[in-house]
């Protein structure tokens, strides 16, 4: 096994690993070790059945079943399927998910850990692939920040909410979308800390994103705006940023607390896109050592 960083700050790629096979204790320790350490973690060139990806993904832990349940597997419902192709008159998997700078469930009480996404079909235009993949560091971000900045989010509390983004990316894609009030029962807002300490390696990390981070707990609404939109800035500078290129095969993994990534848009049909991904179920967000259902947002 071969390790090669991704870009200077975070990202790396894992080579001579095939995922078919079962890894050996060893193997898996430090594929989990750079995991943790690097945030964005490549695979290239593999050939994994759904059986192999939801396999390997368990590895990590529990797997979540995405809310949106009519793209999940019937056979893997832990694989969510993302694409643009339609099968006799229904979208097999849904369609330009994820073109904002967001991460992946941020607005449940116990955010996901992590995501593992397998590419099965990429869109080429010209001979080069698009659908590219952006990934900005969050925990270089926040490693970045004055120290005014850093005191001045300590203890800030952020809102998260997602049915809101969802019914306005349906819509602008031309969806008539209604969401029943159950549904959104089933996903309430959440409060989590603006800066989050990672569960697995301690680092601070900047938890917000332009995604499903509606509003800033006892800040005004104008002024939150502006301090998030500043930290959203701050967050995809270049130098944060690694954009990923992807071809058949390619299994990315991604930490979910240091990183904020987005999709790129910029093929339609006949140009197919198929993506499926696993979600790594996480744990509850602490608040300076004490559980989350303690804390009310004032």
């Amino acid at each position: 096994m071969r390790i090669e960083p991704l870009s200077p700050l975070f990202g790396a790629e894992i080579r001579d690993v095939d995922l078919c096979t079962d890894l050996d204790a060893a193997t898996f320790a430090e594929i989990e070790r750079t995991f943790n350490e690097r945030s964005v973690v490549l695979f290239r060139g593999q050939r994994i059945s759904d059986a192999e990806h939801v396999r390997f993904s368990r590895r990590f832990g529990e797997l979540e079943i995405h809310v949106l349940r009519e793209y999940v597997k019937p056979q893997h419902p832990e694989i969510y399927v993302l694409s643009n192709i339609v099968e006799n008159g229904r979208a097999i998997g849904i369609k330009d998910a994820g073109n904002y700078w967001h991460t992946d469930l941020s607005y449940t009480r116990a955010p996901s850990r992590g995501s593992i996404m397998y590419a099965l079909e990429v869109p080429h235009r010209g001979g080069e692939p698009l659908g590219d993949t952006q990934f900005a560091s969050t925990a270089a971000a926040y490693d970045a920040l004055p120290d005014d900045m850093k005191r001045k989010l300590s203890g800030l509390k952020a809102v998260h909410r997602f049915w809101d983004r969802y019914i306005r990316e349906r819509k602008a894609a031309g969806s008539d979308v209604v969401v029943s009030e159950e549904r959104r029962a089933g996903t309430p807002d959440v409060v989590h800390p603006v800066v989050r300490t990672h569960p697995h390696t301690g680092r601070k990390c900047l938890y917000v994103n332009e995604g499903f981070t509606v509003g800033l707990g006892g800040v005004p609404d104008d002024e939150a705006r502006a301090l998030l939109a500043e930290l959203y800035a701050h967050c995809t500078r270049p130098e944060f940023v690694y954009r990923h290129r992807w071809r058949v095969g390619d299994l990315v993994m991604w930490d979910n607390c240091a990183t904020i990534h987005r999709a790129t848009v910029d093929y339609a049909l006949p140009e197919r896109r198929l993506m499926q991904r696993t979600t790594l179920r996480g744990t509850e967000v602490f608040w300076r050592d004490r559980p989350p259902s303690t804390e009310k947002l004032s």
